[in-house]
């Protein structure tokens, strides 16, 4: 490390590139970038701005082992750097090696404006079988979780419960995960032929609604409603 005191300071997202070496054992912001699958001038972009690559963080974070707030803000180095390979408990072993976390995110929180897959919107990490995961025909690094909230899909999904979200299938029909505008809903989709796309909620309360053509750059997909847990009635 320099020692001139004209130097200028590293960048929060250079110090965040230097931990995602050190927990993945690379040592090149090229391997770094092959790692992501991303071009080397994305990854000199992150460092060059000042971009915190969220989603990469939150990936290494389940993957690794390793505490957010180490590997954004530096906290609690010493336990981060420690990998689950040279953990010696062997309960901890066993869920390390067999299972996958999935953060599930607060879809409250999230709503608005913003990015929904902010770290700061993790409530919690979820644990799957990598058997099941691999069974089901998904990828870790395509999941994340949220709770329902309202009654709209009632008779399918109840207020409160658990959704496994598959961010790699974004192409109706199915129920999926949508943002409108600001708003995040899950609502059962199906593109109709003249390219409008319909929502419909399985509470036959709720009434569709038609998006047209024209409108539709105000929705994004962002996965499909694979799972879901809850209570039993």
């Amino acid at each position: 490390m320099s020692t001139d005191p004209h130097s200028s300071p590293p960048t929060l997202s250079g110090a965040i590139m230097e931990r995602m070496k050190a927990i993945t054992g690379l040592n090149s912001d090229y391997k770094l970038a092959q790692r992501f699958g991303k071009s080397t001038s994305a990854i000199h972009n992150w460092r060059k701005r000042g971009t915190i690559p969220v989603d990469e963080c939150i990936e290494l974070s389940v993957e690794y082992d390793v505490s957010l707030d180490w590997l954004i803000l530096g906290r609690d180095r010493s336990d981060a750097l420690e990998s689950p390979k040279q953990k010696t408990d062997q309960e901890h072993q066993f869920i390390q090696k067999d299972y996958s976390g999935v953060p599930l995110y607060d879809i409250e929180a999230a709503a608005g404006p913003g990015r929904l897959f902010d770290h700061e919107h993790v409530s919690s990490f979820l644990s799957f079988h990598d058997d099941w995961i691999t069974r089901e025909g998904l990828h870790t690094k395509n999941l994340v979780a949220v709770r329902v909230r309202g009654d709209s899909m009632e008779n399918t999904l109840k207020n409160g419960d658990t959704v496994l979200i598959n961010r790699a299938i974004t192409n109706p029909d199915g129920v999926f995960l949508i943002r409108v505008g600001d708003e995040l809903r899950i609502k059962r989709l199906q593109r109709l032929s003249d390219g409008s796309l319909r929502l419909s909620s399985d509470n036959p309360y709720y009434a569709p609604e038609i998006i047209a053509p024209e409108a539709l750059q105000n929705v994004h997909i962002i996965g499909h409603c694979h799972w879901h847990s809850g209570r039993v009635s």
